[in-house]
This record gives structure tokens, C-alpha cells and sequence, in this order.
């Protein structure tokens, strides 16, 4: 899957800033000055997320979007375009001042009806949105955006939609004839799980139909208007299906724009969650994807909220996990001066050599490291023990597991390029038998909950223990003296159960050849078995259990050293990238799939400079010299005294990195490339 292409700037424009001559021309003269910067310019439809627009009025709307879009390309900007903000309405915003919804809301499973947010497959509706895609492509725009809207949660209901249109599909595809409670106690139900995955299925087609709609209505405009998809982080939620594969197909999309939240700059880490998301959406779109947008979210455009620094580094990061732009959602939208953002725009300047080049070295490439697992049919498939499927959408519900990567452990979004899997929490529940054998027969590291659902499903052997009891309070880690503790034997760890909340599974073993990596303690030192496990099973897989709470408080240099040596250990020593001291150093790791290059980007995620360090990378040096890629996009040859490489390693010896700076270094042996 190669999908390296041209580096593409994008930038989006908010009404404020074209609608009136004034800003309009205010707005041009700015853009002027960092022509060289912008490749493409994305005019946004509306102002609010609310969903309906009266098409008089939006007519009138895209009068002046087609008056923009002719100047932006008689003033030399090439590819200018229109981002659709409302398809069915992102959430509840401003019905108090606009026209009712005159069409079919979005019904929640309560009966809740969205006051802004259209069910998409009342034919009222499909009519209206039709009208509104031709009247945008009137406008002739190069490519028109369709936003993250189009989904089936968080439309004003959490989850959608129950209208009677929806049920009568429901009834007529199954042979039911559910009123809306049945159909919900159904979906609610523990043995509910094939209404579930018919139901998901469901909102899978409605997105597919809704966009070749969409498609057909622009393209009988002009068939040469390209189209892009915004999607959503899965992390989030997976009720809507998330079928890219079908939906860009129905779109007829050759742009894609991976969404995930990252407002402001307050807990600058929370960036470094958007790009696995990102990286996790990227893994799942099709190969005729090849113009992929990272959105770059300032919204609501404070200027104070998110440093010019964190900004850049984030579109850094965000090339380096798999996009091959950034569409920069940042200019303010209060009216008057732009000034505010020149530094802005002049960093984005500077660093253009770099991105661009990060693509040409490596845009073909794949990260590497352990795989946070996530299916897109986790909703479809999980279990219900509660009574309650429909809980509640949250926006900040990232995997538990990426914490790893605060401690210099790599992770890698797609199983295929992985060196191991990390089956957190529920999500066991989300798997086939048959695909957990196969996690199983590799390297496996799984806490206490997916322990539990494992034994459950006959697959507890294969692990090597089960819990044998849990506690709720009062109890910490011990490390035994096994050799993957290193010289830590007797080390604490107290992640103070009591404030952080979490169960903690004491373990017992199944087999002699169990390792136990640590016990649990109670605070009045009663030794209450095993609590952290490695074991090597009949499969030929390594599987290692962490049951004391293994996603908070491990920033400890023993836990670190122990959870580092254990992911490499569970990989077969294939883990792309081991950083010999406690920092916070983040690596991405990216490499060819026949072995013939790699590029490591060090992200130290930390308010102090790491000091000097070595970095052991998992990677193939012969034949080729090493390069550091510098923050111009220029390279510099490395020294024999700056690493030593042997035995398909690497061992780069770092004298410093900055606080919340990055480093980079490279090999390749690909035509033209150094």
C-alpha cells in the first residue's frame, strides 16, 4: 500500500472572513503573503453546525462563495473549494434563532427527537440535502468536503435513529414488525446480539446510501468536482459502523479527513492521543485514498489556547503517523485583524521544507510497535451485561492503552504492521474465537477485565492464569526478581487505588512455566498472589498479564523498565524502538515494508530536556548511512561516534532532545533519496 504523494497545505475559511468585501479583502491580502504555504483553499458553507439551512438563503450564501472562489483564482491560488460544514447537523446549536427542522430529526432510542440534527433517510430530507450539494457545486468549486456530521451518534441524541422511517426499514429488512421500545429492549438485551449487528449494519448502509446521494447530486453538476470525507475517531464510538471501504466507494472520495479532537494546548499530551487516532482511521481507508488531510482544530479560534510551538509539532507528528496534508482549521472568526496569526502562518512557512520532505523520504512507510486494538465493528459485537447499550457518548474516551506511549513504548494503529496486541478492558468481546487464537499465537498484553473475558470463552489456558480474586482498595505491586524486572526486585508500585478507581485482579497460574513478574501486597503486607505475568503457550504465543491497574501510574523508571522489556519480550524482540533511561520520550516509528528504509521521530513530551540517551532501533542498516532530518528539511549525515549498528540494530547515541522538541533520524535506500 503505497500512499506517499505531494505534501498538500490546506486551509479553511470561515464565513467571517469572507462574507463582508471588507474581510474578504482583508482576509486576501493575507493570504497573499504566504501564497508559496497554500495549496488549497476549503470555503466553509456555514457559520453554525446547526443542520438546516433554508435553501433560498443558502443560494444567496453560495452567490458570494462562487464570487470568492473566482477571485482566490484570479489572485493565483490554485485548487479553492468548499467545505459543506451541515449535512445532517453536528449537535444542538442555535434552533432557538433558526427555522424549525422542517424535516424528519434524529430520534434517539427514547423517542428523544434532535432539534438539529436530520434523520438522513426521511426522502423530505434526501431531497433537501440533494438541492444543497447542487448549489454548491454551482459554485465551481474544485472539491467539495463532506464533514464529520454524517454519522448516527451525537446528533443532538446520542444515539440515532428511531424515527418510524428507520424502524419500517429495520421490520421490512428482518421480517419484524418492532415498535421502537421492543426494538430497543431487543438491542438492550444480553442475548441481543444479532439485532445489535443488524442494527449497526443498518446505520452502515444509511451512511453508504447518503453519500452516493450526495455524489450523484454533485456529480450531475460537474463530474469533475472532487469529493472528500471527514470521518470520526473511533475511539469515541463504533455504533455507526465505520465501513470506510464502502463509504468512500459510495462518495466516490479521493480526499480524506481523519477527525479527533485537540482544542487547545492546556494537557499538550492530549495531541499525541489525536494521532494514533488519526493513524488508526488512516490504517482503515481504502488504497484509492491518497490525498489525506490531517485537520489541524483551533476551534473556537482563540489565539491563546494552543501555542504556535504545539501547533507545528502536532502537524509533525500528524505526517509522521500517515497524512500527506494538513488542512488548518485556525484563522479566527471574530472580525478584524488577522495579525494575531501572521506567526502563525510564517511557522508554517518554515516548516513546510521539513513536512514536505518527511513525506518524500517516508510517506509509503508503515508505523510500527504494539497494536492498541480497536475493530470497527466494536459496537456491532460486544456484549451487553447492563441492560443498556446506549451508553453515553463521550468524547474523550481514547483507548486506555495509549498511555504506553508517554513511557517510549512505540504503537502501531493497524494489526498488520504490528509486532504485538494489546487487548484492553472489553474489547476481547469485540473478537471472533478464531481471531483471538490467532492474537494468542502471537504476543498478547492484556489486563485483568480481558483476562476475565478470555477464560470465559475457553481461552484462559492460552494466557497461562486467571483471576483468582479481585480487590477494590488498599493493595500495591511488588516486583519478584524475575530477569524482565532487571535489577528492581522489591520495587513498589502504589497507584493509590483508592483516588485513581480501578479493580485489581491477584492472578493465579494455570502452568509451572508461568512467570510472575510481580505480586499484589495489602497495605498491612499480606501477600495476595501473582499480579503481573508473562508465559509462553502451546500456541507459540507470549502472552503477558498486567493485573494492577495498568493504564495509570506507571511513569516510574521500574515500571517503565519492566512494561518496556516485557512489550519487547512478548514481540520476540521485534519491538521497533527502546530508549535506555526514563523520559518522556514518544517514538513513531515508520518503516518500508521490504526492510529497505525507516524513520524514527523522538518526541520528548516533557517540560525537561531528556539529557543524553541512547535509542536501540530495530532496523536494518546495511548499505545504507544514517541521517538526522532537520527542522529546515535539510539532513545531516550522522558520524560513525553518533551510532554503532550490528545484528539488524541500530544504537543511535543522543547527546540531548529539548523540552517538547522532537528529533529525527532516517535511513533509505529508495531512488533519489540520500
Amino acid at each position: 500500500m503505497d500512499r506517499s504523494g505531494e505534501l498538500k497545505l490546506s486551509f479553511r475559511i470561515v464565513v467571517n472572513r469572507y462574507e463582508e468585501e471588507e474581510q474578504f479583502q482583508q482576509l486576501l491580502s493575507f493570504l497573499t503573503a504566504y501564497k508559496d504555504s497554500i495549496d488549497e483553499l476549503a470555503i466553509f458553507t456555514e457559520y453554525w453546525h446547526y443542520g438546516y439551512y433554508p435553501l433560498d438563503e443558502f443560494s444567496a450564501r453560495c452567490a458570494i462563495i462562487d464570487n470568492r472562489i473566482e477571485r482566490l483564482r484570479a489572485a493565483g491560488f490554485r485548487n479553492v473549494g468548499v467545505n459543506m460544514l451541515a449535512t445532517l447537523g453536528h449537535f444542538p446549536e442555535g434552533w432557538d434563532w433558526f427555522p424549525a427542522l422542517p424535516y424528519q430529526g434524529a430520534v434517539g432510542p427514547d423517542g428523544a427527537e434532535s432539534t438539529s440534527s436530520f434523520c438522513p433517510n426521511s426522502d423530505e430530507f434526501r431531497a433537501y440535502i440533494a438541492d444543497k450539494y447542487r448549489l454548491a457545486a454551482r459554485t465551481k468549486p474544485d472539491f467539495i468536503w463532506v464533514d464529520d456530521d454524517v454519522r448516527m451518534f451525537a446528533l443532538g441524541v446520542d444515539y440515532a435513529c428511531f424515527c418510524p422511517a428507520c424502524l419500517d426499514i429495520y421490520n421490512r429488512n428482518h421480517a419484524s414488525d418492532f415498535t421502537r421500545e421492543q426494538l430497543v429492549n431487543e438491542l438492550n438485551a444480553s442475548e441481543g446480539g444479532i439485532h445489535r449487528e443488524r442494527w449497526v449494519q443498518q446505520n452502515i448502509e444509511t451512511i453508504e446510501r447518503l453519500l452516493a446521494h450526495i455524489a450523484e447530486a454533485v456529480h450531475g453538476v460537474d463530474a469533475s468536482i472532487e469529493l472528500g470525507l471527514m470521518t470520526v475517531s473511533l475511539s469515541i464510538s463504533t455504533y455507526t459502523g465505520a465501513d470506510y471501504k464502502r463509504w468512500f466507494q459510495a462518495l466516490k472520495a479521493v480526499k480524506a479527513r481523519p477527525g479527533g479532537g485537540f482544542f487547545e494546548d492546556g494537557k499538550p499530551f492530549g495531541f499525541v492521543r489525536k494521532i494514533h487516532e488519526t493513524n488508526r482511521q488512516i490504517g482503515l481507508y481504502p488504497d484509492s485514498v491518497r490525498d489525506i488531510q490531517y485537520e489541524l482544530e483551533n476551534f473556537p479560534f482563540q489565539r491563546l489556547a494552543k501555542s504556535v510551538h504545539i501547533t507545528l509539532l502536532e502537524c509533525t507528528a500528524a505526517i509522521m503517523a500517515g497524512s500527506n496534508g494538513v488542512a488548518f482549521d485556525a484563522l479566527k472568526g471574530e472580525k478584524g485583524s488577522l495579525e494575531d496569526y501572521r506567526e502563525l502562518l510564517q511557522g508554517i512557512q518554515a516548516s513546510r521544507p521539513l513536512w514536505a520532505e518527511m513525506e518524500r523520504i517516508a510517506g509509503s512507510y508503515r508505523t510500527a510497535g504494539l497494536y492498541p486494538a480497536l475493530p470497527a465493528a466494536y459496537e456491532a459485537k460486544r456484549n451487553v451485561e447492563n441492560g443498556n447499550w446506549f451508553d453515553s457518548i463521550a468524547v474523550d474516551n481514547s483507548p486506555k492503552a495509549y498511555v504506553l506511549s508517554e513511557i517510549g513504548i512505540p504503537l502501531a494503529m493497524h494489526p498488520d504492521s504490528a509486532c504485538g496486541v494489546i487487548l484492553s478492558g472489553n474489547m476481547p468481546e469485540a473478537y471472533s474465537t478464531e481471531e483471538l487464537i490467532a492474537m494468542l499465537s502471537g504476543g498478547v498484553l492484556l489486563d485483568g477485565r480481558a483476562l476475565e473475558i478470555l477464560t470465559d470463552r475457553g481461552l484462559g489456558a492460552y494466557c497461562g492464569v486467571a483471576v483468582d480474586r479481585v480487590y477494590d482498595n488498599g493493595v500495591l505491586e511488588r516486583f519478584t526478581d524475575d530477569p524482565l524486572n532487571g535489577g528492581d526486585q522489591g520495587e513498589e508500585r502504589d497507584a493509590r487505588q483508592s483516588m485513581s478507581k480501578g479493580a485489581c485482579y491477584a492472578l493465579r497460574a494455570l502452568h509451572d512455566e508461568v512467570r510472575v513478574l510481580s505480586r499484589l501486597i495489602s497495605f498491612t503486607n499480606v501477600d495476595l498472589g501473582p499480579v503481573s505475568s508473562v508465559y509462553e503457550n502451546t500456541l507459540g504465543g507470549r502472552v503477558a498479564v498486567q493485573g494492577y491497574m495498568p493504564w495509570q501510574h506507571i511513569h516510574s523508571a521500574a515500571k517503565r523498565a519492566q512494561l518496556l522489556r516485557i512489550s519487547d519480550w512478548l514481540s520476540g524482540g521485534r519491538l521497533p524502538v527502546i530508549i535506555d533511561r526514563c523520559c518522556k520520550v514518544v517514538p513513531f516509528f515508520k518503516g518500508a515494508e521490504d526492510g529497505s528504509g525507516w524513520l524514527v521521530l523522538l518526541l520528548n513530551g516533557s517540560f525537561d530536556e531528556t539529557g543524553a540517551i541512547e535509542v536501540k532501533l530495530r532496523a536494518a542498516a546495511d548499505g545504507g548511512r544514517v541521517y538526522e532530518l532537520m527542522a529546515d528539511g535539510s539532513s545531516r549525515l550522522l558520524a560513525d561516534r553518533d551510532y554503532r549498528q550490528g545484528n539488524g540494530e541500530i544504537i543511535l547515541t543522543l547527546d540531548r532532545i529539548g523540552s517538547w522538541q522532537s528529533r529525527m533520524f532516517y535511513r533509505t535506500e529508495r531512488p533519489g533519496q540520500k
